[in-house]
């Protein structure tokens, strides 16, 4: 590792193709000295191949898909600069974002970790940070009322200045070291998704704050990796929410979620049962149906296993 650098970028790449090497060119044009660490999920794409070579660049091939937490703590275990960043392949940062981050990071001895404005492909800003979920959000998303009763929806907000927050998002946040490793970095139990609030709530209990900083800006192109199987998708999504609400809302709240999930699963097969009349929507219908009845008898069982968010 080049001794100038001061922050350590982890960027965990599964088939990511040409969005890998646009991400690594916009950290590598940071206004700061930085060491990529670039951790490949056994891609298959190519996409490493399309990586200029760069001696800041180090490629770790794990050999298996590990998913995104697992995959930043083997980049993290990397790093000896005080300052480390972790990025989704498909989010491209502005030149100036990582020496904003850290300029902030020095000036607030409390902040632990700060979450970018992140915009979408539109340029519009998206919701990347937000308040800790309540009981009556996990239900309402439950019972799909948060489709139609704002009360129930998840509390995301988009601030126009620096604010402290419960949480921001793992697509691209930059912390200090030390206060993720003292963590354990992200929770290896979880394969994806939920592992960025689980994260910021820890790091919350520890005494660290998490703030959003809009004037650090990056720009997400969105969820490549994840498109690839949107039914597996699916299906992690609901174990990490299970294992998350498990620990941050209680035991007793994560078995009455899943016996509401059956409810959930019930509305939602019977929407796109009819929506699969059309010839256009059959793909998807059949890709969510398989999802939902793997998830239907999983939250029936309540196993204690499958409260911990696990490989596909």
């Amino acid at each position: 590792m080049p001794l100038s650098a001061s922050l350590t970028a982890v960027v965990v790449n599964w088939n990511a193709g040409d969005q890998l090497r646009e991400c690594v060119a916009s950290i590598a044009a940071a206004d700061l000295d930085v060491q990529i660490v670039v951790v490949d999920n056994a891609s298959t794409d190519g996409s490493l191949e399309l990586l200029e070579v760069d001696p800041r660049v180090k490629i770790i091939q794990t050999g298996e898909n590990l998913g995104f937490g697992r995959g930043v703590n083997v980049g993290l275990r990397q790093a000896e600069t005080p300052w480390v960043a972790c990025l989704n392949p498909d989010v491209v940062v502005e030149p100036d974002a990582l020496g904003l981050a850290v300029r902030y990071l020095e000036a607030n001895d409390d902040v632990g970790l700060v979450g970018p404005r992140l915009d979408g492909m539109d340029g519009s800003p998206l919701a990347t940070c937000g308040f800790r979920p309540r009981l009556s959000d996990a239900i309402g998303r439950k019972l799909l009322l948060h489709l139609v009763l704002p009360f129930f929806r998840f509390r995301r907000v988009r601030p126009v200045e620096p604010s402290k927050v419960d949480w921001v998002t793992g697509a691209f946040m930059v912390g200090r070291r030390d206060a993720l490793t003292n963590q354990g970095g992200f929770d290896e139990a979880i394969f994806m998704y939920f592992e960025d609030l689980d994260l910021c709530l820890r790091l919350a209990s520890a005494g660290w704050s998490v703030h959003y900083v809009p004037d650090v800006r990056g720009r997400h192109v969105g969820g490549h990796s994840s498109s690839q199987a949107f039914d597996r998708m699916l299906v992690a999504s609901d174990r990490s929410y299970r294992f998350f609400t498990d620990r941050h809302l209680g035991h007793t709240s994560a078995r009455l979620l899943s016996l509401l999930t059956p409810i959930e699963l019930v509305i939602r097969s019977i929407g796109w049962i009819v929506a699969g009349i059309l010839p256009s929507q059959r793909p998807g219908a059949k890709s969510r149906l398989r999802a939902y009845r793997t998830l239907m008898f999983e939250n029936l069982s309540l196993s204690a296993d499958r409260f911990r968010g696990s490989a596909l």
